[in-house]
């Protein structure tokens, strides 16, 4: 079954592993996990006067400017209403807006360009410029990027290299969409066809690049969905399913379309795979009432 990768790359996740090198990482997670950030800034100072080259400052740095970029404003909740004798209501959790400043987050991706130019096998850092594009609201320079990455490696490109400069911890053929894969997702999720229209070529690539792996079919099939083009949707997710057949959620959208276009017997025969999986019996469940009314 694929393991959708649905991770955020915000960096600074990697440093908590990072380990003593000239004492410049150590420094700096240390400062920045404190919070404090003129001491994070210093060391940043001195790490480029001693190895301006190593790709781990571009990622400290990264870090850094996302960190200043970040801007998170309370959002005043309305009040519960008290009921007549019942014990006071709790008070709603507050909600915060996240938002980030343009012109820091630019200077961001621009640290990160530099590191690419320096470490261009480093897919965390090609997959973190990505992401600041996402985090901006750019979908081009984001779908670019993408591009990008995936034809460099298709060009002769240095296998790819995880954080800390380490090999990818899955097979790349797997890894690499899964990596992707979030960046189209988050499109699925916004509403209208915009956010579609920006997803679909993120899919095509992976279906593309990747034609031995599930992703990109079943990707492009959720943008079919969207669009309540059944048919379409379901021959991506049949294509999916025969790379991948043991995964839930293309199963559950089988037998969904199934249903949709009155084919009895392959719903029946969805459902009963669906049952058979850890963990999807609740989901083959669920079409119980749809399948006694075809």
């Amino acid at each position: 079954m694929v393991q959708r990768v649905f991770w955020v790359l915000v960096l600074w996740v990697g440093l908590s592993s990072w380990v003593l090198a000239d004492g410049f990482r150590e420094q700096f997670r240390a400062a920045f996990k404190a919070g404090d950030l003129t001491g994070a800034e210093k060391v940043l100072t001195d790490w480029e006067k001693a190895t301006p080259k190593d790709p781990d400052l571009y990622v400290a740095r990264f870090n850094f400017l996302l960190n200043k970029a970040t801007k998170r404003t309370p959002v005043p909740s309305e009040p519960v209403a008290a009921t007549a004798g019942a014990p006071a209501p709790a008070p709603r959790p507050q909600q915060v807006l996240v938002s980030y400043d343009p012109a820091i987050m630019a200077q961001a991706s621009a640290v990160l360009k530099q590191g690419i130019s320096l470490a261009p096998e480093r897919l965390d850092m090609r997959m973190g410029l990505a992401k600041s594009y996402e985090m901006a609201g750019q979908p081009g320079p984001l779908l670019q990027t993408i591009r990008e990455t995936l034809e460099a490696r298709k060009n002769g490109g240095k296998p790819w290299l995880w954080r800390d400069g380490v090999p990818l911890p899955g097979p790349e053929n797997a890894f690499v969409p899964a990596a992707i894969e979030p960046f189209a997702s988050n499109y699925w999720k916004q509403p209208g066809d915009k956010g579609l229209e920006n997803g679909r070529p993120i899919a095509e690539l992976m279906e593309e690049y990747f034609p031995q792996n599930s992703l990109g079919y079943f990707n492009m099939g959720v943008y079919y969905a969207h669009l309540h083009k059944t048919q379409e949707s379901y021959e991506k997710m049949q294509q999916a399913d025969a790379l991948d057949p043991n995964d839930v959620s293309t199963l559950m959208n089988l037998t969904r379309m199934a249903i949709e276009l009155k084919q009895k017997d392959k719903a029946l025969a969805y459902q009963e795979r669906l049952r058979k999986l850890p963990n999807g019996g609740p989901a083959a469940d669920s079409f119980a009432s749809a399948m006694q009314k075809l």
